[in-house]
């Protein structure tokens, strides 16, 4: 299928020149009527030699002039009749070497016709000066021949120079040789043994005639083309809202890693492997690459990555930008290596200024951390007790920034940042960021359960937050603060259950150690009070399943015992007072059983929460 093509295309290319060499009609005519000129000429020097050979002119002073100088003439006709021979195998050939070779031979042949009518021509004016001094006179028929010569040699001696201008034969086989490396360079399958075989013999002739300009003009022109339409890129010259910029985000990232790794790694080793036998050293494959690097998109991909970097600054963003200067970081190496040399100056500044805008604005965000952090300190915990939002993704934010993926990133941001600033980048610097972040955030624990006017609630939420702590074991933030920081969470939390088991089912049981008053009213003061603590306190949180099952026990065996032993060893005193089966019916009380069900109901799960009203945290 590719050689019917290929065959194709010298078909057309053998017509394109028949036309071009039928519109030359002047040159043509010219050329005919200098051969027919030359084909007397020859006729008459072959006559004028055999005149020579003849007895009468052997003994005549003029004739090893006249014999020395018919040599030259006689060679230059045969060059020209060579020339024309080439011509006709030009418009023939089917064939990409051999019609670049024939084109090669043609050149060669109208040099060397060239410098052949250069060499008779001196010859004949030289020998006619001499036959003229010497006495030949001006009507002699030698004289008149060679004077017939010296005017269709100087007709000859142009034919070079006509066969480049347009129309002419070796300008319309340059041009063709040209529409074929076009033809190659729009090929999906460019790289291909034929095709580059076929492309540098091309260039080398054309650069032979010194079109090599052309060439690469044709060259840059078409696979910026190729680039532009395998490249399209719809959003790089679209209005995006700020808003709207994130959600290109992965999408450039793809594209960017898409661009250099294979499009412009591709686009560098196409250059240098067609262009590296012509030109100076490697300057034409550096050109050609870099203008069609400039012309091709990489350079508004380059800008739209500075957009993102300028994006409204806000803690989720840092993510993003870490990921960005990932993208940049992967394709590094490739940059430095590709867009070299003068034409990729832009690119080169692009990316710097890139690199500068993802630095400056994560380290901006990175360092505002803490402060983000304070500034939520004067709104109010959850009503329910449990970890506000900012804790959890606070803790869950660090453990992002601490984890394999992004840690690298940020330490090497820092690292360039410090390093522009001449100061030593140490990773204690990112570990003491955190700790101050934490740091934040325990003073905002603290100043929130200060908050709290139920006491009891304030230890729920205390317990709630050391048990989040707890739970950052094994995470990249957990492991950075250590086990001694992680075991002081895990006391701080039984502190504050103990705590609260005390304020509140302690306070409960005072109640039955009221001997002011009856058993009747002391056990429907106990219930009460009970129903009262159980409907508010089982709408608070305790999100580890663990702690929330550890904590109803430890109420169990804080309440029930004691309520079982005061109905124990007042029991009988409710029988003696009055009749218990009639009293019975008028007292509310729980039984040790159903207490204690009532109390392993408390609390809701994590999953049972409701959103909490207040979300925690602020861009």
């Amino acid at each position: 299928m590719a050689e019917t093509k290929r065959l194709e295309r010298l078909k057309a290319m053998r017509s394109l020149l028949k036309s071009e060499m039928e519109k030359t009609k002047t040159s043509s005519l010219v050329l005919e009527k200098t051969g027919s000129k030359l084909e007397e000429l020859n006729t008459k020097l072959l006559s004028l030699e055999a005149d020579v050979k003849v007895e009468r002119w052997r003994s005549s002073p003029f004739s090893d002039h006249i014999r020395y100088t018919i040599a030259p003439v006689s060679a230059a006709l045969r060059v020209f009749a060579t020339v024309q021979e080439l011509e006709r195998d030009l418009m023939s050939c089917n064939e990409v070497l051999g019609y670049v070779s024939d084109v090669k031979r043609l050149g060669e042949a109208l040099k060397l016709l060239t410098s052949s009518c250069v060499l008779a021509l001196n010859w004949l004016e030289d020998t006619t000066k001499f036959l003229s001094e010497n006495g030949m006179p001006e009507d002699h028929p030698c004289g008149l021949r060679f004077k017939t010569s010296l005017e269709l040699l100087r007709e000859l001696q142009m034919t070079e120079a006509r066969a480049y201008l347009r129309g002419g034969s070796l300008y319309t086989a340059l041009e063709n040789l040209e529409i074929e490396l076009e033809m190659i360079l729009e090929e999906e399958e460019v790289l291909s043994e034929y095709n580059l075989r076929d492309m540098k013999a091309i260039i080398k002739r054309l650069d032979a005639h010194t079109m090599l300009t052309n060439c690469v003009h044709v060259y840059i022109k078409n696979r910026t083309r190729v680039i532009q339409k395998r490249f399209e890129i719809d959003y790089l010259e679209r209005k995006i809202t700020e808003t709207a910029i994130e959600g290109y985000i992965d999408q450039w990232r793809v594209d960017m890693e898409l661009a250099v790794k294979e499009v412009y790694e591709f686009e560098s080793n196409l250059c240098y492997e067609v262009f590296k036998d012509v030109g100076e050293e490697e300057y034409v494959p550096l050109h050609c690459f870099g203008a069609i690097a400039s012309k091709s998109g990489i350079i508004p991909l380059l800008r739209f990555g500075s957009r993102i970097s300028k994006w409204k600054k806000s803690p989720p963003k840092l993510l993003r930008l870490l990921e960005c200067f990932s993208t940049m970081d992967n394709v590094r190496t490739e940059f430095n290596r590709l867009f070299i040399g003068e034409e990729c100056s832009e690119i080169r500044r692009e990316t710097r200024e890139l690199i500068s805008n993802l630095v400056k604005g994560v380290c901006e965000i990175f360092w505002e951390l803490p402060c983000q952090v304070e500034l939520q300190r004067p709104n109010c915990p959850p009503l329910d007790g449990g970890v506000p939002k900012l804790v959890s993704v606070v803790t869950e934010y660090c453990n992002k920034l601490l984890g394999d993926k992004n840690k690298p990133v940020l330490s090497k941001i820092l690292e360039i940042d410090l390093g522009w600033k001449n100061e030593k980048y140490q990773e204690e610097i990112l570990t003491g960021h955190m700790y101050n972040i934490l740091r934040e955030i325990a003073l905002n624990l603290d100043a929130w359960s200060s908050s709290n006017k139920e006491t009891a609630l304030s230890y729920i939420f205390m317990m709630n937050n050391h048990s989040h702590f707890c739970g950052l074991r094994e995470t990249p933030l957990g492991l950075m603060m250590g086990e001694s920081w992680l075991n002081a969470h895990e006391q701080y939390r039984d502190y504050y259950a103990a705590l609260y088991v005390k304020e509140s089912w302690g306070k409960l049981l005072s109640l039955l150690n009221n001997k002011a008053q009856t058993v009747k009213t002391t056990l429907q003061a106990f219930a009460k009070g009970f129903d009262e603590m159980y409907t508010k306190q089982s709408r608070w949180v305790v999100e580890d399943e663990k702690v929330r099952w550890k904590i109803c026990e430890a109420m169990v065996r804080t309440v029930v015992p004691k309520y079982k032993s005061y109905l124990q060893s007042y029991i009988m005193l409710l029988v003696e007072e009055d009749d218990y089966k009639s009293h019975g019916k008028d007292m509310n009380y729980y039984t040790p059983k159903g207490l204690e069900m009532k109390m392993r109901t408390m609390f809701q799960s994590k999953e049972e929460r409701e959103f909490s009203h207040f979300d925690g945290y602020k861009d």
